[in-house]
């Protein structure tokens, strides 16, 4: 072996020694970033929070469906319900509302985006002018 290889051989030191006073789960290289924990937590908080906030839940969508119907906005009840039952994923809502619709997806595109922003508009706390966005029809 000449100098120079054994002056790097020298240089290297075994994963044991370099892992020596450090925990092995804390480096990036080994951790999954707190997903394990992140999914334990959610499990734990899920099965705690379903007996509590799933009738208070429906209680709120029903209270907002009746609003709806009440205003004359009986139109938008079934954005209202894709939007409850599948949240952020709009392709989802949108291909339902086609099928529901007999419509093609472009148009339940649109009807979709038009009804969820009335759906903000109508829900919305903030007043413009000391007006609600949407008023009550008498």
């Amino acid at each position: 072996m000449n100098y120079r290889n054994e002056r790097m051989a020298r240089g290297f030191r075994s994963l044991d020694a370099l892992l020596e006073g450090f925990d092995a789960s804390k480096l990036p290289a080994l951790s999954d970033g707190g997903d394990g924990a992140r999914q334990i937590r959610r499990a734990a908080w899920g099965m705690a929070a379903r007996s509590v906030i799933a009738p208070y839940r429906e209680r709120c969508v029903a209270e907002a469906r009746n609003r709806l119907a009440e205003a004359g906005l009986a139109r938008l009840l079934p954005v209202l319900d894709q939007v409850v039952l599948n949240g952020k994923n709009r392709r989802e809502s949108i291909c339902m509302l086609s099928k529901i619709w007999h419509v093609k997806l472009a148009v339940a595109r649109r009807k979709y985006y038009r009804g969820s922003k009335t759906l903000l508009t109508f829900f919305s706390a903030n007043k413009i002018k000391g007006e609600m966005h949407v008023e009550m029809p008498e």
